[in-house]
């Protein structure tokens, strides 16, 4: 008994247990946004489930820093990816679609009204399948090594792209680097809100699949060069201080398109 509570509550697993908070905090923001008529709790929700995706990222880093990597922490950290980006982003797109189209009727969209409640569906059961494709086949993994690269785009890469989209859709009018006019604001809003059913369906179909992905804080982090290391964290920090909203949307499309287009390349064909 001692074993299992020490288990519990090693430091990885309280991380992974926050991961699953902000996943849960983001969900009850939606419902909160939409009760309220408050389109700033769908921004705060979509930032709370950032929040989650660096918790995700670090918990696994803790427990083999430590060594306490452990089959409860795994499959732990599984149940709260299948929550935080399995089931939250689907809540917060379709929480945007009904509040902007129905409640305010600030955008008349046509898109059929039972693809909003499909695509979520769709992009749920795959990020299931997904997570439980993943410790099928890791089942006899040492769980002190990590991951380096995975087959489908992981959930947490998955999540990020509608994520980064309602951030960019409340972000978009604030960027500095150049002049947007308020009509081209509300043209990116309604491409975007448009487009993020769509995307939930399209992030369902690459989890599933058998592309592969980079572990991406394994690829921030491992290097032999610790020069080029620190200048790619120094070059995200700063990104993320000027337009942190373009920066995280920038950063999805290229870890989601990067690895499809690389299996294109002749060299890859090949091999």
């Amino acid at each position: 008994m001692h074993s299992s509570s020490s288990q519990v509550l090693a430091p990885q697993n309280l991380v992974t247990l926050g991961n699953l908070a902000c996943g849960v905090a983001a969900i009850l923001l939606c419902i909160v946004g939409i009760v309220e008529k408050d389109p700033s709790r769908f921004f705060a929700a979509a930032w709370w489930l950032v929040l989650a995706e660096f918790l995700d990222g670090v918990d696994g880093k803790i427990a083999r820093m430590t060594g306490t990597a452990s089959p409860l922490g795994a499959q732990l950290d599984s149940l709260a990816d299948a929550v935080t980006f399995g089931v939250a982003p689907g809540i917060l797109v379709f929480s945007m679609w009904h509040y902007f189209t129905v409640v305010t009727g600030q955008f008349a969209l046509n898109l059929h009204p039972r693809l909003l409640m499909v695509a979520p569906i769709v992009y749920s059961a795959c990020a299931v399948l997904r997570l439980a494709r993943f410790n099928v086949d890791h089942e006899e993994d040492d769980l002190r090594k990590e991951n380096v690269r995975f087959v489908g785009l992981p959930s947490p890469g998955a999540a990020g792209m509608p994520i980064s989209m309602v951030l960019l859709f409340f972000g978009i009018g604030e960027i500095k680097f150049f002049d947007v006019s308020s009509d081209l604001v509300l043209r990116i809003q309604e491409i975007m809100l448009y487009t993020m059913p769509l995307m939930l369906v399209l992030m369902g179909v690459l989890m599933v699949s058998r592309v592969p992905f980079p572990h991406f804080f394994a690829w921030m982090t491992r290097s032999d060069r610790p020069v080029a290391t620190l200048a790619k964290f120094i070059f995200m920090f700063g990104f993320m201080c000027l337009e942190p909203e373009a920066c995280l949307f920038l950063f999805s499309c290229c870890y989601t398109l990067v690895p499809i287009i690389t299996q294109f390349l002749p060299s890859r064909r090949i091999a």
